[in-house]
């Protein structure tokens, strides 16, 4: 009796877990879509990181974080003269996920890890730096395999290059 008393105890509260947790998600909308016009007011970072460098998702979650806080780093102390920027609160996470390999990456044997977020935009430190150009400087610094978006633009830098909607800029040399 004791032992199925145990059963039940474990299973209720597995199903308590996981229903808290899926409510939070959707009360916080880290899981609901963004229509494309609020899209737009928000930093943005999309990588596809390659699955030779990150054999599990929490792996390529640790590969992503260390490559942005370095970015942001090499940023500040170059263009605001070592002065921390505050990144903002974030607004929705996807990823990382799994995914089929994309046919205009030459990563083509073994897919990628999709991670996608979305941030409000803070103020920078900055003195005359605009956010376009503090993010083109921050894309210089980061792999291949991250591109990141400011908020009220529509272009993306990734590799201290510009690209403008519809291009590719995640293409993998």
């Amino acid at each position: 009796m004791v032992s199925l008393f145990r059963q039940f105890s474990a299973c209720s509260c597995g199903i308590l877990l996981a229903i808290s947790y899926t409510q939070a998600r959707a009360e916080s909308g880290m899981d609901a879509p963004l229509n494309t016009t609020s899209r737009w007011s928000h930093d943005e970072v999309i990588a596809y990181v390659p699955r030779q460098l990150a054999e599990t998702s929490p792996v390529a979650l640790a590969k992503i974080n260390i490559a942005v806080y370095r970015a942001k780093q090499l940023t500040e102390q170059q263009l605001c003269a070592g002065k921390w920027t505050p990144r903002g609160t974030l607004l929705y996470q996807q990823g990382p996920e799994a995914t089929a390999p994309r046919s205009h990456s030459s990563n083509s044997n073994r897919g990628s890890w999709y991670f996608q977020t979305f941030r409000n935009p803070e103020t920078l430190v900055c003195p005359d730096i605009t956010r376009a150009e503090y993010f083109l400087e921050m894309s210089r610094h980061l792999p291949e395999w991250i591109s990141v978006r400011p908020a009220g633009q529509t272009t993306t830098f990734r590799l201290g290059q510009v690209f403008t909607e519809g291009q590719h800029s995640l293409a993998a040399r």
